[in-house]
């Protein structure tokens, strides 16, 4: 279901609270905390960071379970949950000139034995909607950007285009002249707007000054799907100063960073003075990117400097006036490398009473291609980032907690074993039959997935699936190991539920797909990691890959949006799984009726055509089996002769290209996802993927830095294509053939993000 992947340095499979664990871990070091308070549950934190440049350093820490001393220290302790399960804790550490980094610890609370509490019964509704608050349209990410030809001056090369996306633009969206929307950009330039009514005409207006009446910025069209719009943002003529650049840190990273875990947005600010330091503009905050553009009215013939601010760290540059001064309509590129270096993570350990290390750091693998890749928000993460007010309220919005305090917390909400009542799962199925599968989804997750499922209505269909670390490596010897660990209820990350189910005042009555997470001692949490690259809130970690097409960017923090986000359940591809060899029942072949099982409640659920046309054609050979073979019938025939090798496909080539890219890396996402994005499907014979060659979601180097190699959205994906293609040039070439690249190109602008 959530696609991502638990595939990092750490062993996570591996983890185990106890005297053995020393000997495996001793690199990890030991010690350094104090004992005070040392009861079974307490855990003690440390980490150890080096600065290149010895700023002082400050940190902040957060967990997943328990409570922890958020102390402004490298040290620190945590009190672990009750029950068992494996727990994250991350700190926060910057170094106040714009090093911003966290570092993430995986521990397991299996051997604490701390017993968890009894809890009453909780029943929440949905609050009531007082008037329709659903139109028949999408929400709409709007994205501004500086108009103009701004092409940065890499290092070496020719320039590179890029947009320069705007932060706090005022934005206006009226419909006949009514209000819509009042707000203001993000750090990547964005606003998610209401949903709008789909053949609608709206008009934007906005501005970049403070107390400036708003200019027109275009129109939008309300449409049945959320969409992204960017609208390019032209400055008054009689700003004659144009300037844009990027503002970075010395190793290649940004200044600051988003955050929303930490509740975080830090960046640097760029602002105009005059020689002797009076300011010709108000400071303009640098976008996520590290890019800025900023205009104003000045001097033809001034004399001007650019003021840089990250942090403490404060700095001015001359900025190069052409021949014949500031004219209007002039761009002028002026960037700033700040010299300093995130901090570097030396040692990270926490220890218990005893003095045993519990658990590991969690790190990349030192070789893997996602490395290269912009940083933790890059996956699951293309269809935008949620807040943690955001998730509380979606699920408000279906009655999954009673309400949500104005930071977030939430009020009352239900748990793992309420919701298994409510759809009678065991203890509580009555009679009712479940389904349930046990598998490794190698390709996305790489978790060990315990699934359960089961339909107590035509509108009401329920899956539940427990999420074990999967193997670090491909060997079926570590599949059965990782899988046995998961049968014993160890090391359980999270479950997570979702239903197809009726909300009473929401979706005129009809069912709907929603998202739950429930953490390893059954509590509804807001957040989920599951490929080491930090917590990600809901329902934006889950709709990265269900569709979505309802979702444009964030769940809102006000009003009573609709929690119908258009989502669909995924089908059950075994071509992508891994199974038991030494358990009973648990093999493939045994699971295969099963999995048949869940496939067709898949269906139940009113999923995309794309997705029930897929299920089918799986088991059009064999009703029990799914066929691992199976190639679309648009794809099997598939052919193109441009008389050059290199772009001629053949449809054996289709074919395999289907089998071994598409259907490994994209296609059950993309199966959710409207049809133009269904890769399934073609227009004339064409297969829509072959319409996209070239396209910098893949290949990257493109001007939006929004979507340049974005896709694979799930690092695992992104990392087991690469190794394939490594280890076969043919693939490669295919790869070339279909989509213009094996690999994205590098940034030449921004390497490191």
């Amino acid at each position: 279901m959530l696609q991502s992947s638990v595939r990092a340095r750490v062993r996570l499979g591996a983890l185990c609270v106890g005297a053995g664990l020393v000997a495996l871990l001793a690199s990890c070091g030991g010690g350094g905390a104090s004992r005070e308070d040392a009861g079974t549950d307490k855990t003690y934190l440390r980490v150890d960071v080096a600065d290149a440049n010895a700023d002082p350093l400050s940190y902040q820490w957060r967990v997943t379970g328990g409570t922890i001393e958020n102390r402004n220290s490298r040290e620190t302790v945590w009190a672990m949950p009750a029950g068992p399960g494996l727990h994250f804790a991350y700190v926060m550490v910057t170094d106040g000139r714009g090093g911003q980094v966290e570092y993430q610890y995986a521990a397991s609370s299996d051997k604490i034995d701390n017993p968890l509490p009894a809890r009453a019964v909780v029943t929440a509704v949905a609050p009531a909607v007082a008037a329709p608050d659903e139109f028949d349209g999408g929400q709409v990410r709007l994205r501004l950007y500086a108009a103009g030809s701004t092409d940065f001056a890499p290092v070496s090369g020719a320039a590179q285009r890029r947009r320069v996306y705007l932060p706090d633009v005022q934005v206006r969206v009226t419909l006949a002249g009514d209000p819509v929307f009042a707000g203001a950009t993000d750090l990547g330039g964005e606003v998610v707007l209401p949903r709008l009514v789909d053949g609608q005409s709206y008009d934007v207006t906005c501005t970049t000054l403070q107390g400036v009446a708003l200019s027109n910025c275009g129109t939008l069209s309300g449409g049945i799907e959320a969409q992204a719009v960017a609208l390019s943002l032209t400055p008054d003529a009689a700003r004659n100063l144009r300037v844009y650049g990027h503002v970075g840190l010395s190793d290649g990273g940004v200044c600051g960073g988003v955050n929303p875990f930490f509740a975080v947005q830090n960046t640097a600010t760029v602002q105009v003075v005059q020689d002797d330091g009076t300011a010709m503009t108000a400071p303009v905050r640098v976008n996520r990117f590290g890019d800025y553009a900023l205009d104003a009215a000045v001097p033809v013939m001034a004399d001007l400097r650019l003021k840089v601010q990250c942090g403490s760290y404060s700095a001015t540059q001359v900025l190069t006036r052409p021949g014949g001064g500031y004219a209007a309509g002039t761009l002028l590129e002026a960037s700033h490398v700040v010299p300093n270096e995130r901090p570097r993570l030396l040692k990270m350990v926490a220890t218990g009473p005893d003095g045993n290390v519990r658990g590991q750091t969690v790190e990349p693998l030192p070789d893997a291609y996602s490395n290269g890749l912009p940083g933790s928000n890059q996956f699951l993460s293309y269809k935008g980032l949620d807040t943690k007010l955001g998730a509380c309220r979606y699920y408000r919005a279906f009655g999954a907690v009673r309400d949500c305090d104005a930071q977030g917390n939430m009020i009352d909400p239900i748990t793992l074993d309420d919701w298994k009542r409510q759809h009678r799962f065991k203890p509580y199925a009555q009679g009712n039959t479940e389904v349930e599968a046990t598998y490794i989804n190698q390709r996305d997750l790489n978790l060990v997935r315990r699934m359960s499922a089961t339909q107590t209505a035509a509108d009401n269909v329920a899956f539940v699936v427990c999420n074990h670390p999967g193997p670090e490596g491909d060997t079926q010897r570590e599949a059965d190991q990782t899988i046995d660990t998961a049968l014993a209820n160890e090391k359980l990350v999270a479950c997570v539920a979702m239903e197809y189910s009726v909300t009473p005042g929401r979706n005129g009555g009809l069912p709907f797909t929603k998202f739950l997470t429930f953490g390893p001692n059954g509590s509804l949490v807001l957040s989920v990691n599951l490929d080491g690259r930090g917590e990600k809130y809901l329902p934006g970690a889950c709709v990265a890959c269900h569709g979505g097409v309802g979702y444009a960017g964030r769940f809102a923090e006000s009003g009573n949006p609709t929690p119908d986000l258009k989502a669909s359940f995924l089908p059950f591809d075994t071509g992508n799984y891994k199974f038991s060899s030494t358990r009973a029942g648990l093999n493939e072949q045994a699971q295969s009726a099963a999995i048949r099982q869940l496939n067709d409640l898949v269906v139940a659920t009113n999923p995309t055509p794309s997705t029930q046309a897929l299920v089918q054609g799986w088991y059009a050979s064999n009703p029990t089996v799914l066929d691992k073979t199976y190639v679309p019938p648009i794809w099997a025939a598939y052919a193109k002769d441009t008389g050059n090798a290199a772009t001629t496909v053949t449809a054996t080539e289709s074919a395999r290209f289907y089998r071994e890219v598409v259907g490994t890396t994209c296609r059950t996402c993309h199966a959710a996802m409207r049809p133009s994005f269904d890769w399934d499907s073609g227009l004339a014979g064409v297969p829509f993927l072959a319409a996209y060659r070239g396209s910098a979601h893949i290949c990257g180097g493109g001007e939006d830095v929004h979507v340049n190699a974005s896709m694979p959205n799930a690092l695992i994906s992104q990392d087991r294509l690469q190794d394939q293609i490594r280890r076969d040039a043919g693939l490669a070439e295919l790869m070339t053939k279909f989509l213009g690249c094996s690999q994205a190109a590098p940034d030449p602008v921004y390497p490191k993000r």
